[in-house]
């Protein structure tokens, strides 16, 4: 998913989405939505990537319009980045819980979208009476770009989106490759073609294509590379705990332990799984870690609930974990860049939303789950 930068820094988007915002963005409620939107889209080709691009864009954007901008500014990354780990063909926690539950992405992107869009929907309207809300921006003078170069631009970012999606789903269906390899495959495809078409546009001169494309590829070594081997460790011992587990004489014990108990609870055990979740993503156990233990248990028990519903409890779960945990990756990077301690942005500033989302997320998922 880090290849998406040398496109992204080739095109200049960083640049185009900024100057859009300044031109037609007006106010804090808009400009609320539109970093929020930003962050969600571009978290499903860039993962983490996303919250530096953003904060480093929009920032000053956000300090000019609204007054407490940090609070502003880690409100609306970190609910858009991850209520789109909910969907996104990238997101790591989607594909173990698509393992664990036997549940195809295919089969939980629609579900897990409306859930993402009504979270987007639950965030703004939480937000809209906040103080910093009704702030007037202050307007400046901006370098002017031409309308059509604008949306042209922008439009080629939701068109990469919506193409990585739909390739996923071709290669997914056609069971060419595995679901992991399907998305792989597919981001590269796509970059490989938006940066041909960066390089054939009639208004891009070779000796500058060939400059930027030198840029990008360095930053992406740099940069990119660099974050995907940091967090290689991390997958692979989560990948080793979760074949150790379920290889192991504690997976049947447990199995047997608390088989009986969650049997009586039958759908209360759905608003269980997610509590479980964030619970102990709270004193540092990580989301994937606790859905590849959590999941394993609950399938090998043969409960008769849904295995749709189970996956999106698992998903609810790992998203809300992610929002409040202290302890996770896009909290401690939020906090980080904009200065402010990782319980802040996690407990004070979340803890409502989580919340609200959580119960309004496991009633919808139920509903969607009788549907799909």
């Amino acid at each position: 998913m880090q290849l998406f930068l040398i496109p992204v820094t080739i095109g200049n988007y960083q640049a185009t989405v900024e100057a859009f915002m300044q031109k037609h963005i007006r106010g804090p409620k808009q400009t609320f939505t539109f970093v929020m939107i930003v962050t969600h889209l571009l978290s499903s080709i860039l993962s983490m990537e996303t919250v530096a691009i953003v904060l480093s864009i929009l920032g000053d954007s956000i300090k000019r319009q609204v007054k407490d901008a940090t609070r502003f500014s880690a409100t609306a990354v970190t609910r858009g980045f991850t209520l789109g780990t909910l969907w996104a063909p990238g997101a790591a926690t989607i594909f173990l819980i698509s393992t664990v539950t036997k549940v195809g992405w295919t089969q939980l992107f629609i579900p897990c979208l409306i859930l993402g869009l009504l979270g987007l929907l639950l965030a703004y309207l939480m937000e809209y009476n906040q103080p910093y809300m009704r702030i007037q921006p202050v307007t400046t003078n901006t370098k002017q770009q031409t309308r059509f170069t604008e949306h042209a631009s922008l439009v080629s970012l939701v068109a990469a989106v919506i193409a990585l999606l739909i390739l996923s789903f071709v290669l997914m269906e056609s069971k060419v490759v595995s679901s992991m390899n399907a998305v792989t495959l597919s981001g590269l495809l796509i970059v490989l073609i938006w940066v041909t078409a960066l390089g054939l546009k009639p208004t891009t001169g070779q000796t500058a294509f060939k400059f930027a494309l030198k840029k990008a590829s360095l930053d992406y070594w740099q940069h990119g590379i660099a974050s995907g081997a940091a967090l290689a460790p991390f997958f692979v011992g989560i990948g080793t705990f979760t074949y150790g587990f379920q290889h192991s004489t504690i997976s049947s014990e447990l199995t047997h332990a608390l088989a009986p108990s969650f049997a009586h609870l039958g759908w209360l055990l759905i608003v269980l799984i997610p509590i479980i979740v964030v619970l102990v993503s709270l004193i540092g156990i990580h989301p994937l870690a606790s859905v590849a233990l959590i999941g394993k248990i609950i399938m090998t028990m043969h409960i008769a609930l849904s295995p749709l519903l189970i996956a999106l409890s698992l998903n609810i779960g790992s998203v809300v974990a992610y929002m409040l945990s202290p302890f996770a990756g896009i909290v401690m990077i939020v906090a980080t860049l904009l200065h402010v301690s990782s319980a802040t942005v996690s407990v004070r500033w979340n803890w409502q939303f989580c919340l609200i989302f959580l119960v309004l997320s496991l009633g919808v998922a139920t509903l969607l789950s009788l549907i799909f």
